[in-house]
């Protein structure tokens, strides 16, 4: 659980030195929204790494596959929110780690690593779909 911490932690300083402004709602929200779209990249994967291997087989149709999606991603939003907004968690990972941030001078990178962290399932994903297509489409 330390590690996803510090995980939310470089994504939430990150909007929070744009913004300048700690108990800013909006730089609450980006960080959980984009702590979700991370997390719920890493479930499609998962749930397309299933599909493949394990089923061998895709969604029926564009529309299921859509819909599963969207259902992961606002079911991520709705748990992080709870977690993160509605229970006050990411002021306190800002508190625990922001200390450490001011006196870590990698702090820039352990950002890009927190950034892919999040895009690695995307971009697998990407890749995934190129190299394996679905026949006949």
């Amino acid at each position: 659980m330390k590690h996803i911490d510090y995980l939310y932690f470089n994504i939430y300083n990150y909007f929070y030195r744009i913004s300048q402004y700690r108990q800013s709602f909006t730089v609450r929200i980006q960080a959980m929204y984009l702590f979700s779209l991370g997390l719920g990249g890493w479930i499609l994967l998962v749930e397309a790494l299933y599909l493949h291997i394990i089923k061998h087989a895709w969604f029926s149709s564009s529309v299921q596959s859509t819909f599963f999606a969207i259902s992961i991603y606002m079911l991520t939003a709705v748990l992080f929110n709870y977690i993160f907004i509605v229970k006050h968690r990411d002021l306190k990972i800002f508190g625990q780690y922001e200390e450490l941030s001011n006196k870590n001078p990698r702090r820039k990178r352990h950002l890009f690593i927190s950034l892919s962290v999040i895009l690695i399932p995307y971009l697998a994903l990407i890749s995934f779909a190129v190299f394996f297509p679905r026949h006949g489409r």
